[in-house]
């Protein structure tokens, strides 16, 4: 079919015609958006796929082509932004990807399905494109016919554009001072090391900001983000924290039985533990991933490890001393990935927050000062063993010395 296109192409250019009467038009679709600012607000790196980038592509054509030879369509109608272009126009400016958009020279969404089929631009080319791509459409009209090339453009040498960079720099700067400004004074260091073999204070602060955002939530269920994940006490920035969740999850409660409950938790220490017969014995099962070393807030319980599995968890009470019953529901917080082995067992989850890390901005922002203290709340036995085998595999799991 390209062949056909093009053979056609270069037979409209062997016909002898006034260069007056060429018609020359070009469409640029860029797929799922482009970043608002022409940085990533949360590694501070410069982000090719800007709509700067794009302004700077609609310049340069704009002068070669004529202003009115030259559209612009994002696709889908509406954008998957970066998480931080979602948090700063959802917290800060909701307006600010439309006036950037008007100013590139984006056709209006009601345009968009006109320009496509006046270009023939299918959906299927869109949806091919890498991930550094923009799909560009030239159709050139010669007396009366029209034939199209469509190309992927890849944009990653393309500089933002020095006038629509100027004519932002202030958004810009409110967007630096967004997340790269203290949000939150930290009163303690804390490390995600800390959570592999027991409470920690890492994971109470995690379980504060699911239980808080929860209403009416008695457990929280938090595994950390990475096995090496450090904050350090002292001013906090929104990017010190959001950095950390790589992935798109969202915050669900799930109703449970406590014998469910008990059921979870057997999976989850059996899959954390081993079983041990004395010092010399290994603990953590480093090979499971990180992700699913979950830690859990809101009950008082023993993992005995000398027993068998699914005979391991004991629990008593609730962290606010009520009796744990078999029988009665619990609600339970806990992000939408680690919920859907709850699916699995015929729960039905309700979502609290359609973003978790957006959710753990606002809770962030929030606040002054966190506190986060290890919950002491469970424990690894025996404790004697489990004390002594920690010390060996903090060195010989995280290289510590």
């Amino acid at each position: 079919m390209r062949d056909r296109i093009l053979c056609f192409f270069f037979s409209l250019f062997g016909i002898v015609y006034d260069a007056a009467a060429q018609e020359h038009q070009r469409l640029i679709v860029v797929p799922s958006g482009a970043g608002i600012t022409s940085f990533d607000p949360l590694t501070n790196r410069y982000r090719t796929g800007s709509l700067a980038a794009v302004a700077a592509f609609a310049e340069q054509w704009r002068e070669e082509l004529g202003a009115g030879n030259l559209s612009l369509v994002s696709w889908p109608e509406e954008p998957e932004e970066s998480l931080g272009d979602r948090i700063y126009s959802t917290l800060v400016d909701s307006t600010l990807r439309r006036r950037m958009e008007y100013e590139a020279g984006y056709a209006a969404a009601c345009e968009r399905d006109s320009l496509l089929n006046r270009f023939g631009v299918t959906p299927r080319e869109i949806d091919s494109l890498g991930e550094t791509e923009w799909l560009v459409a030239d159709r050139y009209e010669v007396a009366g016919q029209a034939v199209v090339r469509i190309r992927r453009q890849d944009f990653r040498s393309i500089r933002p554009s020095e006038r629509f960079a100027a004519r932002f720099s202030a958004d810009e700067k409110r967007v630096r001072h967004f997340f790269l400004s203290p949000a939150v004074e930290l009163d303690t260091t804390i490390c995600a090391r800390d959570g592999f073999f027991g409470p920690s204070s890492f994971a109470d602060l995690f379980h504060r900001f699911q239980l808080e955002t929860a209403p009416g939530s008695e457990v929280s269920i938090f595994a950390p983000p990475s096995p090496d994940a450090v904050l350090s006490s002292g001013p906090l920035t929104l990017g010190d924290v959001l950095n950390l969740f790589r992935f798109d999850n969202r915050l669900v409660t799930v109703r449970m039985t406590g014998r469910q409950l008990q059921e979870w938790m057997e999976k989850i220490f059996g899959m954390r533990f081993f079983r041990i017969e004395g010092p010399h014995s290994d603990l953590v099962r480093s090979k499971v991933p990180y992700y699913l070393h979950d830690d859990v807030a809101g009950l008082r319980f023993r993992v005995d490890l000398t027993a068998r599995y699914h005979h391991r968890v004991s629990i008593y009470e609730t962290e606010r001393g009520k009796p744990f019953d078999p029988k009665r529901l619990y609600t339970v917080v806990l992000n939408s990935f680690r919920a859907r082995d709850l699916v699995a067992m015929g729960l039905r989850p309700r979502v609290v927050a359609t973003d978790y890390r957006l959710a753990l901005a606002r809770w962030l922002l929030a606040r002054k000062t966190l506190h986060p203290r290890a919950r002491d709340n469970w424990s690894a036995a025996p404790e004697r063993w489990v004390r002594a085998i920690e010390a060996r595999e903090r060195r010989t799991i995280f290289d510590q010395k």
